[in-house]
């Protein structure tokens, strides 16, 4: 059954204020698809995504995470947002604060730039502050980043609890078997995606698979080598940098190893 897409949200009414940090737009979202809103070149204030149902996948420096329900996700001031839902859909609130002390706000309580986990969404917080941001008060702005703070201070103290266990090789097999030709995902990448102990996805990976995820992935990446071999006339080294391995060099080796022959003796 498909999930009820929507998107609401405020903003606050761009009035003169001379606050160091306002509350300056709060929204609940359930999207199954990228939004306009999810790119930003540069946005200059912070804002936190707090996931309640499905997942998003965010970026920063290159490199991608997944956000699951309970994960809280930070973009600081000046940071180019990049994020969409994950599979089917991405249900989640958000909220942005503007001004000089924004980011203070966060790093006074260890919220670090990136994912980290928050526990239960304060839903009730995140209505309070749509219910109220229309009113442009002083006294009301300060109620709001007051309420605001309250978020940030739950989902600081989320990071302290342990995360609940979630069923995650599922995840881990649908990454490999879409970006195994990125050379640059390995186990330890993977785990970081996932936000999980190295060691715990490999061990629960080849408890549930029979197969550890290195293994796995080497093995996607030998099955895609071996089909270009017989469907394609490229060369070795242009298959390696397709299926992601590192040369023409090693990949003959891996394909000797898993298959019992040369990689020429796979040609048509």
């Amino acid at each position: 059954m498909k999930k009820k897409t929507f998107a609401d949200f405020e903003f606050s009414l761009h009035l003169p204020n001379n606050l160091s940090a306002y509350i300056r737009s709060v929204g609940h979202f359930n999207i199954n698809e990228m939004r306009s809103s999810s790119m930003w070149d540069k946005a200059w204030f912070s804002e936190l995504f707090w996931c309640i149902d499905g997942k998003g996948v965010f970026y920063i420096d290159d490199k991608k995470y997944i956000v699951r329900p309970g994960d809280i996700w930070y973009y600081p001031s000046g940071s180019k947002h990049f994020y969409h839902p994950f599979d089917d859909y991405f249900h989640y609130r958000w909220f942005t604060i503007e001004g000089d002390m924004s980011d203070a706000l966060f790093k006074s309580i260890n919220i670090s730039p990136g994912i980290s986990y928050g526990g239960k969404c304060p839903e009730e917080l995140f209505a309070r502050l749509e219910l109220d941001i229309k009113q442009s008060t002083l006294k009301k702005r300060l109620e709001l980043i007051s309420v605001g703070f309250q978020i940030l201070c739950c989902a600081a103290a989320g990071v302290k609890q342990k995360r609940p266990v979630n069923n995650y090789l599922s995840e881990a097999r649908s990454i490999m078997e879409s970006d195994f030709s990125n050379p640059e995902l390995n186990i330890q990448t993977l785990a970081k995606i996932l936000h999980i102990n190295r060691v715990q996805l490999s061990r629960d990976f080849a408890t549930h698979y029979g197969v550890t995820p290195s293994d796995y992935l080497k093995n996607l990446r030998l099955q895609k080598a071996v089909k270009l071999l017989k469907t394609s006339n490229l060369q070795l080294n242009a298959i390696a940098s397709a299926c992601g391995f590192n040369s023409g060099a090693y990949l003959g080796k891996v394909i000797a190893s898993g298959t019992g022959k040369k990689s020429s003796e796979h040609r048509p």
